[in-house]
């Protein structure tokens, strides 16, 4: 991407984007068809995380990677601008996309991938992991229900988004 910039390259900015987004991609492939954790460093790194986590962390990356690749092509056509405009007024897609992510990386965080290590461990590591990553599930649950809401009913849904207090409301409450 600097190599684009710095030698004035025709579309070689959006080219690194689009290399990032394509290893990215490759290493949540790798994940999923090994079902080890992908782009590691070496082969003894995370092997308490194959299985499922590696299967989820393989997914999220798939997806980050397919998103980054995505805006390569959106910026090289001249059509980020648009597309951002249309995710502003109809964020359905991207309320769902988070969901995925949100719930993905909750899960990871519910994962015990070492098994039991104690009660003090229990108590100050895993309780509270596991608490933050319920949260997680729950808001991308939430995500994903206002999501599918957005696409199948929007006016309805904008409705809902207008009735909502602005942050400046919010702050001036909370003074």
């Amino acid at each position: 991407m600097i190599a684009g910039r710095f030698f004035d390259l025709h579309k070689g900015f959006e080219l690194g984007i689009f290399l990032i987004g394509a290893t990215v991609a490759l290493g949540g492939i790798e994940g999923i068809v090994t079902q080890r954790m992908g782009l590691r460093s070496s082969e003894e790194s995370y092997e308490v995380y194959a299985g499922t986590p590696a299967l989820i962390v393989g997914i999220l990356l798939l997806l980050a990677g397919a998103a980054t690749v995505g805006a390569a092509y959106l910026i090289a056509d001249g059509l980020w601008n648009s597309t951002i405009l249309h995710l502003k007024m109809r964020p359905g897609a991207l309320l769902v996309a988070s969901a995925a992510l949100l719930i993905g990386i909750g899960v990871l965080l519910m994962l015990n991938p070492r098994g039991s290590g104690g009660a003090l461990w229990t108590l100050l590591v895993y309780v509270p992991r596991a608490f933050a990553g319920s949260i997680l599930i729950l808001a991308g649950i939430v995500a994903l229900a206002l999501g599918a809401w957005e696409s199948l009913d929007p006016r309805a849904f904008d409705d809902f988004v207008a009735k909502l207090p602005g942050w400046r409301d919010v702050m001036r409450k909370i003074q």
